[in-house]
């Protein structure tokens, strides 16, 4: 009997792993075809192989008898190498602002369009304020933001396999990726950029391109991305990103940010330049907003990057609009989403609201409501309420002008307004804030009496309408009040002052609210001055008498 060694048992089971390894991989490189009903070898050639004469091939390989009668849902090895590779273009599907299409092997450009066909070594410039979404042969989709350069430096398929080969190289700028899950191993999704490379098969992903072009972020939001940089390679996960720095290894993988929280929006939102809100991130540096038509977001009609964790919505027509925000961390790398829907109806935009001012108080007239002409309106709906919800219309009319005289309105109260565009076409605006006016009566007139007091005093006194209110008191020596002796501001309904000799004097008072409204003065009193003295003659008497006998 043959003897062995455990060196030599060793080397057997290393040789039958290094077999079986490579059988996998091998494996790994075929395509299984599942048969339906009606398939044989020959037509399954003609369909996806580069030569038909493979048929013998394949039935060796799959040690198939009769390669005329294949059995549905039989598995079929197809090594890649024989599948037939044919060039596919990509698509614009999506575009905003503007965008350069230059073609391979040619120096001019042309404006793209929605519909151009993306060709091998062709290349995509996109312009300030300007998206493009590129739909690739397995429906992937990438999204090319402001001011970015890509090339398309492979684009092929494996025939009719559903397996799409697609490389390309990010130069300049930031790209968004959806990306088609691999159907077998001849799929691939290849982004180059100057520092890295990302391959990846059935992931949401970001890729970013540094100002200086010495670095690339990569960001992974669903699935997982193979990162290679200075020939070592960090797998991705879900929820993290890295940076890769030219001629430098990727940096570990990072956890990105949380998503914001949006603070309440307005359902609808109905001023221009309305402010967004959301939570401020622990750590974040900056915030990117994006707005765009569909919630896909393929494509924006608006983004901005602020410091802030506020910002301005643009002056967008009026519809419906998905918007998302996120935070970036101090290296750049951008967090996850937070996505909301919001609705804009902020057009006609209302006027604005002159006079009255708001919360004047009117007295004695009826209110003159005045606002600006909008350019926007052809009329106004204007609404005047007693209360702040508008349930209790007092005045609801549609006015051309741009002022109204609420000759309506009697009764004292606090009032509310607020006015509506209408278009030309009928259509109404939002209603613009609303203001309050205040219909107060105006006081009455004081009738004032003059009495004696005890202590000798001259005491003015009148009825007391409201507890509130003070008083003004002039006497004055003559009845134009030209010449005023006395002008005093009392708290009390009633005045008192010095009797006085000589001719007489006039008095008058009027009420003063406690917003400081004066009503009107009073009926005009006049005050007798006191009677002159008796002349006493008997000092006088004795006096004559004296002389008299001295005489």
């Amino acid at each position: 009997m043959k003897q062995f060694s455990f060196s030599s048992i060793g080397l057997y089971l290393l040789l039958a792993f290094v077999v079986l390894l490579s059988s996998s991989a091998a494996q790994a490189q075929d395509w299984i075809y599942t048969t339906v009903k009606g398939d044989n070898l020959w037509n399954l050639s003609e369909q996806h192989l580069d030569k038909v004469t493979r048929f013998e091939q394949l039935r060796r390989l799959n040690d198939i008898e009769n390669p005329k009668l294949l059995q549905p849902g039989t598995q079929i090895r197809v090594p890649l190498a024989w599948i037939r590779s044919n060039p596919v273009a990509a698509e614009i599907v999506s575009l905003t602002g503007t965008i350069q299409l230059k073609r391979a092997n040619t120096s001019g450009a042309e404006s793209a369009i929605i519909g151009s066909a993306l060709h091998l070594g062709d290349e995509l410039r996109t312009a300030a304020n300007s998206t493009v979404a590129i739909q690739f042969a397995d429906q992937s989709i990438l999204t090319l933001h402001e001011n970015s350069i890509v090339r398309f430096d492979h684009l092929s398929a494996h025939g009719t396999t559903g397996m799409v080969d697609s490389r390309l190289n990010l130069l300049k700028g930031r790209m968004d990726t959806d990306v088609t899950p691999a159907v077998g191993p001849g799929s691939r999704f290849e982004i180059q950029t100057p520092s890295a490379i990302s391959a990846v098969r059935g992931t949401v992903y970001r890729a970013l391109v540094s100002e200086q072009s010495d670095a690339s972020n990569i960001e992974v939001l669903e699935g997982k991305v193979a990162v290679s940089g200075a020939d070592q390679q960090f797998m991705v996960n879900q929820g993290f990103g890295t940076q890769v720095v030219s001629g430098k290894p990727p940096l570990p993988p990072r956890e990105l940010l949380p998503a914001p929280l949006f603070e309440a929006i307005p359902a609808p939102i109905t001023q221009i330049n309305s402010r967004i809100s959301w939570s401020a991130v622990d750590d974040a540096s900056a915030y990117r907003v994006e707005i765009a038509a569909h919630e896909s977001f393929k494509t924006l009609l608006w983004q901005s990057f602020t410091e802030r964790n506020y910002v301005s919505l643009p002056d967008l027509p009026d519809g419906d609009y998905a918007l998302r925000v996120r935070a970036i961390d101090a290296i750049g790398l951008e967090g996850l989403n937070r996505t909301s829907g919001i609705k804009l109806n902020a057009r006609p935009q209302p006027p604005l609201a002159l006079s009255p001012a708001n919360e004047q108080i009117i007295r004695g007239q009826a209110p003159m409501l005045q606002w600006t002409a909008s350019e926007d309106a052809s009329a106004y709906h204007l609404e005047i309420a007693s209360d702040s919800n508008f349930t209790q219309l007092v005045i609801n009319s549609t006015v051309d002008a741009s002022e109204f005289e609420a000759l309506s309105i009697n009764n004292t109260g606090l009032y509310h307004w607020r006015l509506s565009s209408i278009a030309a076409d009928g259509e109404q605006g939002p209603p613009g804030p609303a203001r309050s006016f205040e219909i107060k009566p105006i006081p009455n007139k004081v009738d004032a009496s003059v009495a004696e007091e005890e202590n000798g005093l001259l005491s003015a006194s009148w009825r007391e309408d409201s507890a509130e209110q003070s008083y003004q008191v002039q006497i004055a020596q003559d009845k134009a009040f030209s010449d005023i002796l006395t002008d005093e501001h009392v708290h009390e309904p009633s005045f008192s002052f010095e009797p006085f000799e000589g001719e007489p004097r006039y008095l008058r008072v009027k009420r003063i609210e406690a917003d400081g409204y004066e009503g009107p003065w009073g009926s005009t009193q006049t005050i007798a001055p006191l009677p002159p003295e008796p002349v006493n003659y008997w000092p006088l008497g004795i006096w004559s008498f004296l002389v008299i006998l001295v005489i």
